[in-house]
């Protein structure tokens, strides 16, 4: 059957059409396009990637899923008009409402998973409160980025709890309640906010609406067309590798960065808060996992690479791959990649990023820079295992359009197994699959979030001796680790 994935990156916005079967995936086609700010540019771009990915009768696609990044959305008002722009995860709007709200950051986590800072939709909505009145009391509705989407879709407010769990308005479950289909009255009431202004929270194992007659013209597909959240993009991406089961680890790479560890019990959340961690739900609903995020892991190397001329910039990129193969010995000079600071572990908002040597040739600054962000990689992953087990495999997410310096690199610097990902967009064909298991079309529904096809590549085994190792712990040390 035909599927559609979708994913709304921080950087770009993908549409893969996907022939999905309990045998396997393959993608049929991918679109790409570069993630506007506004709604009415955002919905018109993925209007127009899914109509040019169908490429033919709508009436053939099966199921939509959508991914998205988290902690991103935007006010609505009753007729569902955009208020802002997209209030990005990256912009820092809550920062001073966070800071007003630490002595809750304890009690929010313990309830949450999520720690309070200046990217959290919590303390975004009130900084809307306090700063954007106007903006406030016209907002009908907030909603996500993927709920944007499948409300132009569906008509319909949704979510997906692994996104309405990024935002600190929303409870972990416990041993005698599971998952909520709303957001919090208690922790919204912190904000002033009313859950009716928030989208419903879909089941893992539902399908969240169906395509209007309306918008289903404007993207190409049959009205009805089933219509699922898939949710967080990290998270989707390392399910659809098949990371779903206590023990498993993913390490999925972009403009930002997360280590997804699925757990078999709950730590104590105090000590995973005071690592810069969070805690969240799989996709599945069924286990804790918990994360750690490097937001400027991409956004390291891009930072580089506009420190030299535009048409240099591939070229130092390729042949850095070269030079990694031919010398793959460690550079010596990793370079922090903390264009933020640092979130996790040992957290340190005042960390810096670092500079590769200027007398080195751009190959050399270039890898110096991927070692960096390869170590924090392998730093936040062995944080993960002081808190739990040893990990047996890292599946590695990356997708083909990242530098194969930085994965390559990755590989060489961590003493784990590695299991790349197969899949060329993993975030927006992990949705398309996981649209086709939740509508039930794979078979029974929990059994196939367990048991779907898996898109990863088979497992590759770490290099001999641990060559990093002695550099990697030198960058922990002199990071404050």
């Amino acid at each position: 059957m035909k599927a559609l994935g979708i994913d709304v990156g921080s950087t770009t916005t993908k549409v893969v059409l996907a022939d999905v079967s309990a045998g396997g995936v393959a993608e049929l086609a991918v679109r790409v396009g570069n993630t506007p700010r506004d709604a009415p540019s955002l919905l018109a771009l993925i209007a127009r990637l899914c109509r040019d990915a169908i490429e033919g009768p709508g009436s053939e696609i099966a199921v939509v899923g959508i991914a998205s990044m988290a902690e991103t959305g935007m006010p609505v008002d009753a007729h569902g008009e955009p208020l802002t722009e997209l209030l990005r995860w990256d912009a820092g709007h809550g920062a001073a409402e966070a800071a007003r709200m630490a002595g809750l950051a304890p009690a929010v986590f313990a309830a949450t998973g999520v720690r309070l800072s200046a990217k959290s939709p919590l303390a975004t909505w009130a900084w809307l409160r306090r700063d954007r009145r106007e903006v406030w009391s016209r907002m009908e509705r907030w909603l996500g980025a993927a709920d944007l989407v499948a409300h132009a879709l569906t008509g319909d407010p949704i979510t997906d709890h692994t996104l309405a769990g990024r935002t600190g308005g929303y409870r972990l479950p416990t041993a005698d309640r599971g998952l909520s289909t709303s957001f919090d009255v208690d922790l919204l009431a912190l904000v002033g906010l009313d859950p009716d202004r928030l989208p419903r929270v879909a089941a893992p194992d539902a399908v969240a609406a169906r395509s209007s007659a309306l918008g289903s013209e404007a993207f190409g597909l049959a009205p009805g067309t089933p219509v699922i959240i898939a949710g967080h993009d990290h998270q989707v991406a390392a399910w659809a590798a098949g990371v779903r089961a206590p023990g498993d680890v993913a390490d999925s790479l972009g403009t930002a960065e997360a280590v997804l560890t699925v757990l078999p019990a709950r730590p104590d959340p105090e000590s995973v808060r005071t690592q810069g961690m969070s805690l969240v739900r799989t996709i599945g609903g069924d286990h804790d996992g918990l994360v750690s995020g490097n937001g400027s892991s991409g956004g390291m190397l891009a930072h580089w690479l506009q420190s030299i001329e535009p048409d240099l910039r591939a070229p130092a990129l390729e042949a850095a791959e070269r030079d990694r193969a031919k010398h793959p010995a460690p550079t010596g000079a990793p370079v922090a990649p903390y264009l933020r600071g640092r979130q996790t572990p040992d957290p340190d908002p005042n960390a810096q990023p670092g500079l590769p040597p200027s007398a080195w040739p751009n190959e050399r600054q270039a890898r110096a820079v991927t070692e960096g962000i390869c170590y924090q990689s392998r730093w936040m992953i062995q944080s993960h295992a002081d808190l739990g087990e040893r990990p047996a495999t890292v599946v590695q997410i990356s997708g083909s359009r990242l530098p194969r310096v930085w994965t390559d690199t990755l590989r060489d610097v961590m003493p784990w197994p590695v299991a790349p990902s197969s899949a060329a967009e993993p975030v927006a064909t992990g949705a398309a699959l996981l649209a086709a298991v939740r509508a039930g079309l794979l078979g029974p529904v929990q059994d196939q979030l367990a048991r779907a096809p898996v898109l990863a590549a088979p497992t590759l085994p770490p290099p001999d001796g641990d060559p990093h190792g002695p550099a990697f712990r030198t960058f922990v040390r002199r990071s404050g680790g």
